[in-house]
């Protein structure tokens, strides 16, 4: 795991390799508030996760995208109850499914879509990026 200064993206899984923003691992233990370090350890627990769900284990296609993410968000909650079960990080988790429910029921939801950048052969990955 590194922590970069300036890195654009919150963290990133690769293989062998977890990049972080320096925010997004490290916190001061005199100074940092327990929302900090609860999502330090969310952070860190699902791009770890995606070292399984993602490197090792890999979706079929990108339209399954959300398996992708879905086990990485389930697995970093159950990891950090088992840490840390005094954060009742299950409550905070269903809180923010059920926000997540409530989006999804607007009438302006649709389903996520992988939408094809390049004009060229089906098959060619790089055309799903997006």
């Amino acid at each position: 795991m590194v922590a970069i200064p300036d890195f654009a993206a919150g963290a990133m899984e690769n293989y062998g390799l977890v990049t972080y923003r320096e925010v997004a691992l490290l916190f001061d233990d005199k100074s940092s508030s327990a929302s900090s370090r609860q999502s330090v350890a969310i952070t860190v627990a699902h791009e770890l996760a995606h070292q399984w769900f993602g490197n090792l284990v890999t979706m079929e296609w990108w339209t399954h995208l959300w398996l992708n993410e879905g086990f990485a968000t389930w697995v970093s909650h159950l990891a950090v109850d088992s840490f840390f079960p005094q954060w009742n990080i299950w409550t905070q988790f269903l809180d923010s499914t059920t926000t997540a429910l409530r989006l999804d029921s607007l009438e302006t939801s649709h389903p996520i879509e992988v939408i094809s950048l390049f004009l060229g052969k089906q098959q060619d990955s790089a055309a799903y990026f997006y």
